[in-house]
């Protein structure tokens, strides 16, 4: 498990890597209605959540059953998925603005 995640992360910053050169090289398409400001933010955004999410659910998939965490998730009583999925695997990029 740890090392598919490590992959997906390595695989996330090598994608972010690519972006980041390609605004630099100014190679970066505009999303349709966004500055290129925003457009690369996005483009990092969502990089990084699709990384956060894959990591996450790989994390999830080896807790047992009887994991109190997930325990509390799959009941309700408290939490989400997406706290597993920061406490076992990573916690992704924090959006400060928007």
């Amino acid at each position: 498990t740890m090392s598919s995640i490590t992959e997906i992360i390595s695989t996330a910053k090598k994608h972010v890597q690519d972006i980041i050169l390609a605004a630099q090289q100014d190679k970066l398409e505009c999303e349709p209605g966004m500055t290129i400001r925003e457009s690369f933010e996005a483009k990092v955004n969502q990089a990084l959540n699709k990384a956060r999410d894959d990591s996450g659910k790989k994390a999830q998939a080896s807790l047992r059953e009887d994991n109190n965490v997930k325990q509390m998730v799959v009941s309700g009583s408290k939490g989400s998925f997406i706290n597993i999925s920061q406490m076992s695997a990573c916690v992704g990029q924090q959006n400060v603005e928007g």
